[in-house]
């Protein structure tokens, strides 16, 4: 079953319409879709399909095996070529005498072998692009690597008539591979499981949220933690490296000189390079203070996948790995508290800064806002330390929302502690307050005053 991404799937269902040069260029992290996306585009296309996916080998590999599979399409068993120049020469050139689809997928591995092999591919569109009639689709996974292909000074830049970044799901449209389950439900599976794809097509909606959280990835040697492993291995050989960034960002070191520290006290190498790495494969995000984005000092690092923060917080750690094999007990003593009243709450945040963007795309927040994302405060002089981690900016100012994944819903006395926590700070004012509730308000909240929002609010 195919969920997600209608525009993109019309994107490229409308390319294909069209009798002249087209280059598609789709990218994102491993598991997100891309091979998927590009097949379903390509149902009932009238061409014929030249497809091949390159492996994590060396170029003389990956070019005898693209050389077999262009013999097979061209029925030709003496087709031979001696580089990446001449093959993509000979397939473009084919192209002035037959349209067909040309699918390069996993391009990115040829690119970690050499990167000047985008010009090889960029001088053969440039010779043939004026009479050719090729459908070319590139696509990969190593997220910053791909986008130097899109950049100004690459060889390729302006070749692309269609550039596709797959990114995961947000909280609404991954419940669309759970329709059934409660809203609370929903919530604590893409706590889990994200927004990849594929993670969420593992989910049996047969059994409940959390036996699908125990089985596929709490159970020892499950199916998510090896593929964990796999998403890891498959960009790099330094493992050991960015998984102790994965603990340290999640033991709160989440600034650069924090890491750096650490690093420094175990004499390892500056952890700048392994920084990139998980930047580049698009695991870990930079976040600044809405109104310094220019302000390193504020800039700390976070885990955008939602599968990797789980499986790093509860599981790779793990001193008896044992224990893992009767998941249920394992689950219920040592996930299970921490699990309901920290780690929840705290992806409830993330989950409500996608609502809003939701519901100001949807053009339900007056004023819309323009700008989101979080604020921070600390001042060691004074001993303040204020963290917003849901700020909007529109046209009138900032707005600040508190969310709160509680049983119990929302009373005055936490509007007014909020009200105090938002007084003179110096560098930002908040012209009004927000409240995001799992449960809702009591009597006392004045609902004129501010912005509330409920957890029925999300999935409607």
């Amino acid at each position: 079953m195919f969920i997600g991404r209608e525009n993109e799937l019309t994107e490229i269902k409308d390319s294909l319409k069209r009798h002249s040069f087209q280059a598609t260029f789709i990218y994102g992290q491993r598991r997100i879709g891309k091979t998927e996306l590009i097949s379903q585009g390509l149902e009932d296309c009238p061409y014929r399909i030249l497809s091949f996916e390159f492996k994590k080998a060396a170029l003389f590999s990956n070019l005898s095996l693209f050389q077999s599979v262009i013999r097979d399409f061209f029925h030709n068993p003496y087709l031979s070529f001696d580089s990446f120049d001449s093959t993509f020469d000979f397939l473009l050139e084919k192209s002035t005498e037959e349209e067909y689809v040309l699918v390069l997928d996993e391009f990115s591995f040829l690119l970690t072998e050499d990167p000047e092999i985008e010009s090889s591919l960029a001088v053969a569109i440039d010779k043939h692009k004026r009479k050719s009639l090729i459908h070319l689709f590139v696509s990969g996974n190593y997220v910053g690597l791909m986008e130097t292909m899109i950049s100004e000074n690459s060889h390729c830049f302006g070749r692309f008539n269609h550039i596709i970044p797959l990114r995961a799901f947000d909280y609404y449209d991954s419940a669309r591979f759970y329709p059934n389950y409660s809203d609370e439900d929903k919530i604590m599976l893409y706590s889990v499981f994200g927004g990849v794809p594929y993670f969420n097509s593992l989910i049996d909606t047969d059994k409940s949220a959390l036996d699908n959280i125990i089985s596929l990835i709490v159970k020892a040697d499950s199916l998510c933690e090896h593929e964990i492993e796999e998403i890891i291995l498959a960009e790099t050989n330094k493992t050991p490296l960015l998984n102790s960034l994965f603990l340290l960002i999640l033991q709160g070191k989440e600034k650069y000189k924090d890491i750096h520290a650490v690093f420094s006290s175990a004499n390892l190498t500056r952890p700048d390079y392994h920084l990139q790495t998980l930047l580049d494969m698009d695991l870990i995000e930079k976040r600044y203070s809405i109104h310094q984005e220019s302000n390193k000092k504020r800039m700390r690092y976070a885990i955008k996948d939602n599968l990797l923060s789980f499986y790093f917080r509860y599981l790779f750690a793990a001193k008896n790995k044992e224990l893992r094999k009767n998941p249920e007990f394992y689950f219920e003593n040592f996930i299970a508290e921490d699990f309901y009243t920290k780690y929840i709450p705290e992806k409830f945040e993330e989950i409500s800064r996608q609502f809003l963007i939701r519901m100001n795309l949807s053009n339900r927040i007056h004023p819309p806002f323009f700008e989101i994302g979080e604020y921070s405060y600390n001042n060691s002089k004074t001993k303040t330390n204020r963290q917003f981690d849901v700020v909007t900016k529109d046209k009138t100012g900032y707005i600040a929302y508190e969310c709160k994944y509680k049983n119990e819903p929302i009373g005055n006395n936490v509007i007014a502690e909020e009200e105090n926590q938002t007084r003179n700070l110096p560098d930002i004012a908040f012209y009004k307050l927000g409240f995001i509730s799992k449960n809702g308000f009591k009597s006392d909240v004045d609902k004129e005053k501010h912005s509330l929002f409920t957890l029925s609010d999300f999935y409607k």
